[in-house]
């Protein structure tokens, strides 16, 4: 499901990023991410920690690589929603598992960042 005109996000994303969340810190953190609290900022960072984690991961190869990642367009909106969607699909099944080491190291550098977003 591609955003064709960036207006908001939907409950359906709203869950994909709870699902990123929760896989990377817990339920504690993913409880955060509501309609309310998730920013454009959140958006960013999230697709941020998902592009470099997918560089260990298998599912990379559905992610189109942006021309510039760090670009607060609305055509970055319309990406990370994307990435967010794609991605968020993996981490809702629970049998979907990403490189540890990949998890650890590009987790610690967006927790705060990301909480931070979300308040």
């Amino acid at each position: 499901m591609e955003v064709s005109n960036y207006e908001g996000i939907t409950q359906e994303d709203i869950d994909y990023i709870q699902a990123i969340l929760k896989a990377f810190y817990g339920e504690s953190v993913a409880r955060k991410a509501t309609m309310t609290s998730i920013s454009d900022e959140t958006l960013r960072l999230v697709a941020v920690l998902l592009e470099e984690t997918g560089e260990c991961s298998h599912w990379i190869d559905v992610v189109p690589n942006p021309k510039d990642l760090l670009s607060p367009t609305s055509t970055f909106k319309k990406y990370a929603l994307r990435l967010i969607r794609n991605a968020g699909k993996a981490f809702k099944d629970t049998s979907f598992k990403v490189n540890i080491m990949c998890k650890m190291a590009v987790a610690r550098n967006f927790r705060t960042p990301i909480e931070m977003s979300l308040m």
